[in-house]
């Protein structure tokens, strides 16, 4: 979606980062709705990942993670937000396919790289469980 939206504003990069700004700033609001609240604004996966983490770690721990989290959020958007306003970027341009390629080869890569390790990880495992019995 961000690069819809560079393809349109013909190649703004401080669109981009103003979308990435906003986004922050939304996922900031709902930690802290979490913080404040207890409870979830989500699907039923992201309730049920947040109800075994408060139960996994116990209740403060958990809070005390958010609230970690709350902050680096906020600071990230601040720095971001004086960036955008104190920094020209009018001379800065993206091209499309080809600024897309590298983001794509290393998400591809630390995807491969994760499977891999998951696959060792859950093999010793089963490994180490069935020399138990």
């Amino acid at each position: 979606m961000l690069f819809v939206m560079l393809n349109e504003n013909s190649g703004a990069l401080t669109v981009v980062i103003g979308i990435c700004c906003v986004v922050l700033l939304g996922s900031a609001a709902n930690t802290l709705y979490s913080i404040v609240t207890g409870k979830v604004i989500g699907t039923k996966t992201h309730q049920r990942v947040m109800a075994f983490d408060t139960d996994y770690i116990g209740w403060k721990r958990w809070k005390r993670r958010k609230i970690i989290e709350f902050i680096i959020l906020i600071i990230l958007c601040i720095g971001i937000s004086v960036v955008l306003f104190t920094v020209d970027f009018g001379s800065a341009r993206l091209n499309f396919p080809m600024d897309a390629f590298p983001m794509l080869g290393g998400w591809i890569g630390m995807n491969i790289g994760k499977m891999s390790r998951f696959r060792i990880y859950h093999n010793k495992r089963n490994l180490s469980l069935t020399r138990g019995q």
